[in-house]
């Protein structure tokens, strides 16, 4: 039997975010939360955020909107323990901390909104979480996603692609490797011979990451509603139809 990624009728959905900048993506959902409540018609609600770094703004945007927010720097951490950033079993021991912080907020979902992409097992296993990768997961190569990890962007650019997607998906224990949910319009690719690569890989991300933000906020609101399922078999179904490569829009 197929099941809801979240059943409306438990209610409203309870998000949690998580961030290591900016927030953008997170405050792009809570606008979209804002919009709908004044229509009288949302079936989430933002509950809380964390962040690994000091420096994000994970303190203004909890404070402006009244949100209860922790912040635990990754980086401090791993010195406290003398180990280095690639050193997974410390990142097992980070998460289980940030499950705590978490728990009281009794998320039903939570969002990777420019969160360190090298979250592992403890969290995974606690949380359905979604996230937003700048690069198009659908392209498998050698039975692999080729754009898959931190720098997709450059290897669809050095791969010649002309056209770039960002793809929203369910966090699994495989980075960037969750069912894919929604994919963004395309981002054509710009040929200028007067910007080096890094500058040409720059521009395009910024672009990604502006569509990143409306998949998100579209994204929560649909699951909200109870439009994603998922098959017995893992499948993803939307509006009644499975989309085995996420749905585009």
């Amino acid at each position: 039997m197929n099941k809801p990624l979240f059943d409306p009728q438990k209610g409203k959905m309870k998000v949690a975010g998580l961030l290591s900048g900016s927030g953008k993506s997170l405050i792009a959902i809570i606008n979209r939360q804002k919009e709908l409540e004044k229509q009288g018609e949302c079936n989430f609600e933002v509950v809380g955020l964390f962040s690994d770094n000091p420096k994000s703004q994970a303190e203004a945007i909890g404070t402006s909107n009244n949100l209860p927010f922790f912040i635990n720097d990754i980086r401090a951490f791993y010195r406290s323990k003398g180990a280095k950033l690639n050193d997974l079993e410390i990142r097992r021991e980070f998460d289980r901390q940030t499950v705590e912080f978490l728990k009281p907020l009794q998320p039903d979902v939570v969002v990777y909104a420019g969160y360190v992409w090298a979250t592992v097992e403890p969290f995974v296993s606690a949380f359905m979480g979604i996230n937003c990768h700048p690069a198009d997961l659908r392209v498998v190569r050698d039975g692999r996603r080729a754009y898959a990890g931190a720098n997709g962007v450059a290897d669809a650019l050095l791969a010649g692609e002309s056209q770039l997607h960002s793809t929203l998906h369910i966090v699994s224990p495989v980075i960037d490797h969750g069912p894919i949910l929604l994919v963004s319009t395309p981002v054509s690719v710009m040929d200028d011979d007067n910007l080096s690569f890094q500058d040409k890989m720059r521009y395009h991300l910024r672009l990604l990451n502006e569509h990143a933000r409306d998949l998100f906020a579209l994204a929560i609101e649909e699951i909200s509603r109870g439009r994603f399922l998922m098959a017995p078999n893992g499948e993803i179904i939307y509006n009644e139809k499975p989309i085995p490569k996420g749905f585009q829009l």
